[in-house]
């Protein structure tokens, strides 16, 4: 790999984690849900740092191109985090089931005492 294309990967990379630090400094993102693409960059600083190492891994599994294997990568990613942000809105969605039912709770027995005084 060419060291102009070296760096200017590794200057994307830490330019995405600077994006998400301060994402994470705004409050704008989670820690929690932040982990992944902490993940994602680590990864892909080490096959950036280290181009040997895709290389060496779609020999490994038995991909010939190493760029099929730096997309095999990706698209496990993005399944990742499609599982991520599902389970994210499964729980989301239970939470304001219940919040629902209990301001539904709420409302009638504000209406019943509201009854009850007059």
């Amino acid at each position: 790999m060419e060291l102009s294309l070296q760096i200017a990967l590794l200057v994307a990379v830490l330019l995405f984690v600077a994006l998400i630090v301060n994402d994470l400094r705004r409050g704008k993102l989670i820690f929690q849900y932040s982990l992944i693409w902490f993940v994602l960059a680590f990864v892909l600083l080490v096959c950036i740092l280290i181009p040997e190492l895709p290389i060496a891994a779609s020999a490994l599994i038995g991909v010939e191109v190493p760029s099929n294997f730096v997309f095999l990568v990706e698209g496990l990613f993005v399944l990742l985090i499609l599982v991520s942000l599902t389970a994210i809105v499964s729980k989301q969605r239970m939470h304001i089931i219940r919040l629902t039912q209990h301001m539904a709770i709420m409302e009638k027995r504000l209406r019943e005492l509201e009854e009850k005084t007059k």
